[in-house]
């Protein structure tokens, strides 16, 4: 009997990750989560100092989605990465209607005239997380897929980290604190983000950690994220003879260079692999995809 139907038919996700400077584009297998195709575009040339503005990055985002291999019927869902800065607001003080006097209050520079203000809830962590997206932006990814769902870049990986802080604490003698997790983004950018976040034990029954610290920066050397990542560390009143830090991100010379300076101040500092923290995923095995859109993927494929 012949077989009926279009059974080479495999529904495909198209995930993009947007910089203040740049973007990428991540094509995924929504059967297997493997990655099908990936695209960085990097900041435009320019004769000025400056970066390229938010409306060459819009229009630049039209130009691309018009591309087939991006807008085609065969990608079922699209996902976006915005990047910081965040604004952290505790769930029991969280309203929906002051999103976005919330965030400008603690994002200065944010313009209410141009920018959207978007959020995630985090249940696990109790919280919820603000984030800046340019109206025109938005506008351009909204024309292609108008259902497109809008994320905190690094809102889905702090829920990973968070679960997995207990257990990679359970070796450790009792009575020390969770470590340190930064997580270094390198990028074809100019620059790089780091995110830093550290967590507390959480009271049983909960299995995962109580959220104490999350911050990002955006930096071009490693020194500047030394700076960064030990203001952090002193003002959490860890100790670097007895407490850990671990360094999440593949493999980069700015991210080798931070781990060689940060270990003639900590004792204890290590890397933790993508499969270590994305166990059985095939995107682990992706160089060129980023920790927190596995964490966007492992929990929406």
């Amino acid at each position: 009997m012949p077989a009926t139907g279009n059974n080479s038919y495999r529904p495909l996700s198209l995930s993009i990750r947007l910089r203040a400077d740049g973007f990428s584009f991540f094509v995924c297998d929504l059967q297997s989560a493997a990655l099908v195709r990936g695209e960085h575009f990097p900041p435009q040339q320019t004769g000025q100092a400056e970066s390229a503005s938010a409306a060459s990055v819009a229009a630049r985002l039209v130009e691309a989605l018009s591309r087939t291999e991006y807008c085609n019927s065969q990608i079922a869902q699209a996902y976006v990465l915005v990047d910081g800065p965040f604004t952290y607001v505790p769930l029991e003080h969280f309203r929906r209607d002051e999103a976005s006097a919330l965030h400008l209050l603690c994002i200065h520079d944010a313009d209410a005239r141009t920018t959207r203000v978007g959020y995630n809830i985090l249940p696990m962590l109790e919280v919820a997380v603000l984030y800046a997206l340019p109206m025109d932006v938005e506008e351009a990814i909204l024309q292609f897929y108008p259902t497109a769902r809008f994320f905190a870049a690094e809102a889905m990986l702090l829920e990973r980290l968070a679960s997995h802080a207990p257990l990679l604490a359970t070796s450790y003698a009792a009575g020390r604190r969770l470590p340190l997790f930064v997580h270094v983004c390198d990028t074809t950018s100019t620059a790089a983000t780091i995110a830093v976040c550290h967590f507390a034990e959480g009271q049983p029954p909960r299995d995962s950690a109580c959220l104490r610290m999350a911050n990002t920066f955006v930096c071009a050397t490693a020194a500047d994220a030394l700076y960064f990542v030990l203001n952090v560390w002193q003002s959490l009143g860890l100790d670097g003879a007895s407490d850990d830090l671990l360094l999440l991100g593949h493999d980069s010379p700015l991210l080798s260079e931070l781990r060689q300076s940060l270990s003639e101040y900590v004792l204890s500092v290590r890397q933790v692999r993508a499969d270590t923290l994305f166990p059985n995923l095939s995107l682990a095995r992706e160089a060129e995809v980023p920790l927190d859109l596995m964490a966007l993927l492992l929990n929406r494929l």
